[in-house]
């Protein structure tokens, strides 16, 4: 009889989901269940991306996932999803599993920007773009402007070309620090880096 089922590496899904999933229950007959059926239910499972399931007998089972992360949110037919680094759907958006993303939008003809959304993240968990994660609302793919971010809490745009990503990069981090150092962030509105320069555009209430 399976007396113990160990989960492991489990995330979004709480270790009931991922035994409802797999279809395992402790009270089971631990010879009859089938390792590759289980792994296999839960491979088909939207937020798995990996698994392993051993049976240590003579009553314990255990299951180590690696979920897939979710970075985005993306509008699609209506229905709202998480989407991850690259902005490839994951599973809709439920309350019992909520977790509150920036939104992105991929504009027609910016699909290879989207490759830049990855970095996007990494940068700033890094530090090399000095912008808190969380303060992000949106990310837009753009074919002209590459990829933009909106900051909500500042209304700010912050647009970086993806033809020179390092470079633009550098000089929109440096351009930035710039501004806060000279406590000017709260009068500007849009930063763009594109081709070797950085354009910083005012509010209208501080250009007049």
């Amino acid at each position: 009889t399976t007396r113990h089922v160990d989960v492991t590496g489990n995330v979004r899904l709480s270790r009931e989901m991922v035994l409802q999933y797999g279809g395992i229950r402790e009270g089971d007959n631990s010879l009859a269940v089938s390792i590759a059926e289980v792994e296999q239910k839960l491979r088909q499972t939207p937020w798995v991306e990996e698994v392993s399931v051993k049976r240590l007998l003579p009553d314990r089972f255990v299951i180590r996932l690696k979920e897939r992360m979710p970075s985005f949110w993306v509008h699609k037919d209506g229905v709202l999803y998480y989407a991850n680094e690259r902005g490839g759907i994951i599973a809709p958006v439920e309350s019992r599993n909520f977790l509150s993303l920036p939104t992105l939008r991929i504009e027609a003809g910016a699909e290879d920007a989207t490759r830049y959304l990855a970095r996007l993240l990494r940068d700033m968990q890094s530090g090399v773009l000095p912008v808190e994660a969380g303060a992000i609302a949106s990310v837009t793919a753009s074919p002209g402007r590459g990829v933009e971010i909106y900051l909500e809490d500042r209304e700010m745009r912050l647009s970086i070309a993806t033809d020179d990503w390092n470079g633009n990069l550098a000089r929109m981090s440096v351009t930035l620090g710039d501004l806060a150092r000279r406590h000017e962030l709260k009068n500007v509105r849009e930063v763009c880096a594109v081709n070797g320069n950085v354009w910083v555009i005012l509010n209208q209430s501080a250009q007049n």
